[in-house]
């Protein structure tokens, strides 16, 4: 069964691309990566969309490592290729916010935007402040495919709740 989508989420980029080889694979990746994000800031509400770059990995930035990689120890983190092959559609899921089933939670102090496409893609984005000018902006923390029907029940629970309040939950649900 083929999954539809709109014209704006990109094709998925496979490891077929390049021939198989996974360091062409990455290389791939990392180039729509930072075409999309890096290169070309993307708008978000009031302000641009930032991305961690440190500590780098092999060269390749911090939040590069954590939107292409699952794990619960940052060292520790391995590639996942549902992850890698969906990179181009961070951007397009930000672009079209208005699109996909969009809230608000808050992380400790942190308030974060959940931006989920089709319950199977979610993008987190964290507010916040620039130090030196005070201006907003928001950092890309993370984005993945949502499987496993726990994850989704979750996200579905938290995303419910928010829209019957209008509140950003704490810490979950």
């Amino acid at each position: 069964m083929m999954c539809e989508h709109p014209e704006w989420i990109p094709a998925c980029i496979e490891l077929n691309d390049s021939g198989g080889d996974w360091k062409k694979y990455l290389e791939i990746v990392y180039q729509r990566y930072c075409n999309d994000l890096v290169f070309h800031k993307v708008q978000f509400l009031d302000g641009f969309v930032a991305v961690r770059k440190m500590p780098e990995t092999d060269g390749k930035g911090y939040g590069f490592w954590h939107c292409i990689s699952e794990g619960h120890e940052e060292q520790q983190r391995i590639p996942d290729m549902e992850r890698c092959k969906r990179i181009g559609w961070i951007r397009a899921i930000i672009e079209h916010a208005k699109d996909v089933d969009c809230w608000q939670n808050l992380r400790g102090s942190e308030r974060n935007h959940l931006l989920w496409y089709k319950e199977q893609y979610l993008v987190i984005i964290a507010e916040r402040k620039a130090k030196t000018e005070g201006k907003k902006y928001y950092l890309l923390k993370t984005a993945y495919c949502t499987t496993g029907t726990k994850r989704v029940e979750t996200l579905r629970k938290e995303r419910d709740s928010y829209k019957k309040t209008d509140a950003a939950p704490k810490d979950g649900v």
